[in-house]
């Protein structure tokens, strides 16, 4: 690894307080990055003594805002940012309630356009740099995930039209599409030998031809990747990172 890689920049994460977004958090931190994390709720003790933390519900604009203007206040500049918050909610579409696909939809989608809409003047003048977390199910479908593949879908080709509208401005904006990462989102999805919309844990990890999980940092290295300069011409992209379970 090139340590240093973003000495002096400050990153800011969005859901930084685990699974992925912690492992990002730490990489980051590694390479010499100021890191500030926004997030419902953190407990991680790196992260609480490490970096700027703020407790923020990424579907309420003026949390962001408020957020936003601590860092700027601190930090005078923002120069990546990581829209990594998201949920997920397992139910057919007969029996889902509106409350629930609209948090679905606010948290994964929403709270990604309101982020990005408040920090964007700052990205302009860093000539930043943006990824998004998308998902694998961004480009198939899962029954009984409706809500949650749409709200990947979604961020595949928000990402795409602001990578457009952002280059003018010299800002680089990338997707990563995960597979089954072992986080404890993913866990409590099959705890106590409850099943999720692709069966059993052994199905699930049965579907990735590399036979096994994903681990955070293996989402977290590509993600530092398309924020360096080695990636100086990607934007726009949609980076599939799922152990091939989209190339059956």
């Amino acid at each position: 690894m090139n340590q240093g890689r973003f000495k002096n920049k400050q990153v800011v994460i969005t859901g930084g307080g685990s699974g992925i977004g912690l492992a990002t958090v730490k990489s980051f931190l590694s390479e010499g990055a100021r890191v500030s994390v926004l997030d419902y709720q953190i407990t991680d003790e790196l992260v609480r003594t490490t970096c700027d933390v703020y407790q923020v519900d990424v579907r309420k604009s003026e949390s962001i805002k408020e957020a936003v203007a601590e860092i700027i206040k601190k930090n005078h500049k923002i120069d990546v940012l990581i829209n990594n918050a998201g949920i997920e909610f397992v139910s057919s579409l007969e029996e889902m309630e509106e409350e629930e696909w609209d948090r679905v939809l606010d948290t994964n989608l929403k709270g990604m356009f309101l982020t990005t809409r408040t920090v964007l003047p700052f990205l302009k003048e860093s000539h930043g740099v943006i990824v998004n977390t998308a998902s694998q199910l961004a480009l198939v479908g899962s029954a009984l995930f409706t809500a949650y593949t749409a709200s990947k879908a979604a961020i595949v080709n928000f990402t795409r039209s602001l990578a457009i509208e952002g280059a003018k401005d010299g800002i680089r904006v990338n997707s990563v599409c995960p597979g089954a990462i072992h986080t404890p989102l993913l866990s409590r999805q099959f705890e106590n030998g409850k099943k999720g919309p692709q069966g059993s844990i052994q199905d699930l990890i049965r579907m990735h031809p590399l036979g096994r999980l994903g681990e955070p940092e293996e989402i977290a290295k590509p993600i530092l990747f398309l924020c360096s300069e080695d990636a100086s011409f990607i934007t726009g992209s949609a980076l599939f990172i799922d152990g091939g379970y989209t190339s059956w």
